[in-house]
């Protein structure tokens, strides 16, 4: 994955589908901080929760009515 794309507010889909906003990029090159938007009804997630989450987990932008792969 490119995360030369990633970018503080960006909203991204994850491997689990649920919807997240990129809140920092860390500095281990590996992880980054999100916030969960839709969770996909994941019982074990909360929406509006924030985790760290690895670069991988993160599927593709999305942006509005369709999602731009970022691998």
């Amino acid at each position: 994955m490119d995360i030369s794309k990633l970018r503080v507010g960006m909203q991204c889909t994850t491997a689990d589908g649920s919807l997240v906003e990129v809140r920092d990029l860390l500095p281990d090159n590996v992880h980054l901080r999100v916030k969960y938007l839709d969770t996909m009804d994941n019982p074990d997630i909360d929406p509006g929760e924030e985790r760290d989450l690895p670069y991988e987990e993160l599927i593709a932008e999305f942006m509005g009515t369709h999602a731009e792969g970022l691998t």
